[in-house]
């Protein structure tokens, strides 16, 4: 009677975001219909690469990973809107009730058979869902202070993609060390409800961590043990979310593959060809990770040319439609911003490579003689050997700020490295290892200053709980009345402070203050190079708010940028000489509307 109860929640559940409700029960419903999506897109992309038995945790990986194919080729042609992200979310969680629903008694009896098995599990699942549930409170109740990333402020292109259905930002999205498909998973988790978005990264803390619990195949306390410790470092990390980088979705990918290339069997080519190409879609310093596994899984069937076309095909079903609307993003930007967007060029490839290939092996070698011997630790040593040296030779991307998808990547090893300790009775000396690094991630959790702190950050989202329980009031739109006083479908150049309140169905809009577009603002005559980038740009308005300075300090501090390792939005000073330069429309608080055609 339980598990057919639980069958049927599960079922059911899902559409309780359709209700008129709030709160805690908007958040934790908008995150059940989530997972309901991804599962049901994972069962769809199983019933395609023919897998009748996967793994429920493997499979919500690959419905991630087919969410995110879709929404680039929505995107791409223009098609992403919130109706559509909202259809395809809502539309895979039909087919997850559709699944449960066929073959209701089978379900019933495998979750009897696990509800069977409650002491090897019952402590790290509590756990789970303790630290899940108070991430996405956290998550939702205050907002990621830095809604930056190395290139574009990810909450404004969301609000875009979601209101014009594609990413046509000149400025703002004409990316070099990213395709975009973290707005895409934004955007597809805008679809459940309001506050989706901000709930990816927290949704992936749980799907990719429960994904690692889930790979036990003992039922001895020390497995269970192992996990709670997993989790316990996983959250107490030092990691403060400041900004949008995906960190948790890579995490769940990357363990997905190495998890795919730990079978026994050659891994299905299909589900492990979209997972790849949504890494390389997330962040190129993911891609070394996607091309060692697909490398690794095309050579176990090297002679079989149809799965070779299924690896490729695969891989380029999910990573081309957001390359096709990068190039169409770098086609609208103006000649003079090109070079500056563009950044300075890097060193010679060969040299990179070759630094790279120069730290990668040896690191390999090491990882392989030392670890427990299996396919999946293996892949996951020269996958993150190659990754990481690819990274300091800055072969997949330039600068400083990519250091930080290091993090990601250690996390998937040793999540690896905790699965594989977990499946042996003989812990040896790796596992007396792993645990002290573990018990001292918790120990820097626990003595990290200010809000890098353990106990502070749980704190902040518990207490979050308070601001998502106020009734919902209408949404702000402090540009609203200034942009009712410019003619449909002109151009405005913005300079706000919230660009992700701004609705951008009704006028061009081009985001000007954005890191990539701070390089065109650090040369020694900017005032003529914005003047003639609006110029270039057809602008015919100007929207600007000056930055809080006290803000500006707290975001460009020492600590903040070693910590983040993020460029500063640069202060608005020679946009602020045009406003005087032109006659001034309108005024709303400390925002200003100008004429720049006169």
């Amino acid at each position: 009677m339980i598990a057919s109860g639980a069958v049927a929640a599960a079922m059911v559940l899902p559409w309780l975001t359709l209700l008129p409700v709030h709160g805690v029960v908007a958040v934790v419903g908008q995150a059940i219909a989530l997972t309901a999506a991804f599962h049901g897109a994972g069962r769809a992309v199983a019933r395609l690469a023919g897998v009748r038995a996967a793994a429920p945790w493997l499979v919500l990986q690959w419905g991630i990973a087919g969410l995110v194919g879709l929404s680039g080729i929505a995107i791409a042609t223009g098609a992403g809107t919130l109706a559509a992200h909202s259809a395809l979310v809502f539309g895979f969680a039909a087919v997850h009730t559709a699944w449960l629903g066929y073959r209701f008694d089978d379900h019933a009896r495998r979750v009897a058979d696990t509800l069977g098995d409650v002491p090897s599990w019952a402590i790290p699942a509590v756990l789970l869902a303790g630290i899940g549930a108070l991430a996405m409170f956290g998550a939702v109740g205050d907002p990621p202070p830095w809604p930056f990333d190395d290139e574009a402020h990810v909450l404004a292109q969301v609000r875009r993609v979601l209101d014009t259905g594609a990413l046509a930002d000149p400025i703002g999205y004409p990316r070099s060390v990213q395709l975009g498909a973290q707005v895409a998973l934004a955007a597809i988790a805008s679809g459940a409800g309001e506050a989706g978005a901000a709930l990816v990264e927290p949704l992936a803390l749980v799907l990719g961590l429960g994904l690692a619990i889930a790979q036990r195949r003992t039922r001895e306390r020390s497995a269970a043990l192992w996990a709670g410790v997993l989790l316990v470092a996983a959250s107490a990390l030092a990691l403060a979310p400041t900004d949008p980088l995906p960190c948790w979705t890579a995490v769940g990918l990357c363990v997905a593959l190495y998890t795919m290339l730990g079978d026994a069997d050659p891994p299905p080519a299909l589900p492990l060809a979209l997972t790849a190409g949504a890494l390389i879609a997330l962040r190129y310093e993911l891609a070394p990770i996607a091309a060692t596994a697909v490398i690794t899984a095309w050579w176990r069937k090297r002679d079989d040319h149809h799965c070779t076309a299924i690896l490729i095909g695969g891989v380029f079903v999910v990573g081309f439609p957001f390359l096709v609307a990068r190039m169409i993003a770098w086609r609208s930007v103006p000649a003079i911003a090109h070079a500056a967007l563009a950044g300075p060029p890097p060193p010679a490839l060969v040299l990179r490579v070759a630094l790279a290939i120069a730290i990668a092996a040896p690191a390999a070698g090491v990882l392989h003689l030392v670890l427990p011997d299996s396919r999946a630790m293996r892949s996951a040593a020269i996958a993150t050997a190659t990754a990481i040296g690819a990274i300091v030779a800055h072969v997949t991307s330039a600068g400083t700020y990519p250091l930080r998808l290091a993090w990601p990547i250690a996390i998937a090893f040793v999540v690896t490295l905790v699965i594989e300790l977990a499946r042996t009775r003989a812990s040896g000396a790796a596992a007396m290892i792993a645990a002290l690094v573990l018990c001292l991630v918790v120990q820097e959790g626990r003595e990290a200053p200010g809000p890098l702190r353990w106990s502070r950050r749980m704190a902040a989202a518990a207490t979050a709980i308070e601001a998502i329980e106020r009734p919902p009031a209408a949404p702000a739109a402090p540009y609203g009345e200034l942009l009712a006083r410019v003619p449909r479908g002109a151009t405005v150049a913005i300079w706000v402070t919230a660009p992700d309140r701004i609705d951008y169905a009704d006028h061009r809009i081009v985001d000007l203050r954005t890191p990539s577009g701070a390089r065109l603002r650090r040369q020694p005559t900017s005032h003529q190079a914005i003047d003639a980038l609006l110029i270039q740009l057809s602008a015919q308005f100007l929207m600007i708010e000056p930055d809080d300075p006290g803000a500006r300090r707290r975001r460009t501090s020492l600590l903040y940028r070693w910590w983040c390792a993020a460029p500063a939005a640069p202060c608005a000073d020679d946009l602020e000489a045009l406003v005087l330069e032109h006659p001034a429309i309108a005024r709303r608080g400390s925002v200003t509307l100008v004429d720049l055609r006169r």
